[in-house]
């Protein structure tokens, strides 16, 4: 299915408005960049549903300040850092807090970490494909103005600038594997092993071989880990092991694993 960038416009309104309450904190065009193509990430591929939270912050409010500071911070961890968590991650508690309840199981800096590299490349896509468009004051200047004459009852009516009426073409794709993940958080204090996940998958719900991989995360000292991927061999088997559910608790071993598909943003 192709899109027109006008359709595209229409479908990001929210984040165009995210953007300019971000932009007009002050931060510079840079900044507000990065904070919004990390927070498009979270909610194009993750549902949750923070740019419309940041859009009706008021100005000066601390929460969009920390909002500010936690998502570039991000930002530059994954798409610049190194694999040693700088201290700005330590703890991003707004941005949890953005996600709600269901983020909140798995949402955490540790998250970023372990995660980095299909953070990165989701989020990198986003910059270059979808944020372009929602940055783009020509666009919406345009838009405005055609939306402003569409409600004025001209006959006939009028069409849009051949620039909204253009295709919206990606040129730009992610691996197969992206489609084929899944997101797992398992109990810190009794942590599950990758056999355990495996087994509970291919034998106890008897989908037989549907895993490629399992990774898990090697905590600090003195933590458990608390974060796994499962890569699925096929995105159908992904989608069947979790009985057509974007996220869901399983019980595995007396314990609750929390498992949500990952949703590359196209």
């Amino acid at each position: 299915m192709v899109f027109l960038v006008g359709e595209v416009l229409e479908a990001n309104r929210t984040a165009r408005r995210a953007y300019l309450r971000v932009l007009f904190e002050s931060t510079g065009r840079d900044v507000a960049k990065k904070v919004i193509c990390l927070l498009l990430w979270l909610e194009m591929t993750m549902g949750f549903q923070v740019l419309g939270s940041v859009a009706t912050m008021t100005s000066g409010d601390m929460s969009l300040a920390r909002v500010i500071v936690e998502a570039c911070a991000v930002y530059n961890y994954v798409l610049h850092g190194s694999y040693e968590q700088p201290a700005p991650l330590v703890d991003i508690p707004t941005i949890v807090a953005l996600c709600g309840v269901r983020g909140g199981r798995l949402v955490d800096s540790r998250f970023f970490m372990f995660h980095k590299d299909i953070v990165a490349r989701g989020v990198a896509f986003i910059r270059d494909t979808f944020a372009p468009l929602i940055f783009d004051d020509y666009l919406h200047g345009m838009l405005h103005r055609f939306n402003d004459v569409s409600n004025s009852f001209l006959v006939p009516a009028p069409l849009p600038a051949p620039e909204l009426m253009a295709p919206f073409i990606v040129f730009t794709s992610l691996p197969p594997e992206d489609y084929q993940t899944a997101f797992v958080a398992i109990p810190e204090h009794d942590p599950l092993s990758s056999q355990d996940i495996q087994e509970y998958f291919e034998r106890r719900l008897m989908f037989g071989p549907c895993i490629e991989r399992i990774d898990t995360e090697r905590p600090g000292v003195g933590q458990g880990p608390k974060h796994c991927v499962i890569v699925f061999r096929s995105t159908q088997q992904r989608d069947e092991a979790m009985f057509q559910e974007a996220a869901a608790f399983f019980r595995v071993n007396n314990g609750d694993m929390w498992v949500q598909i990952y949703m590359p943003p196209l």
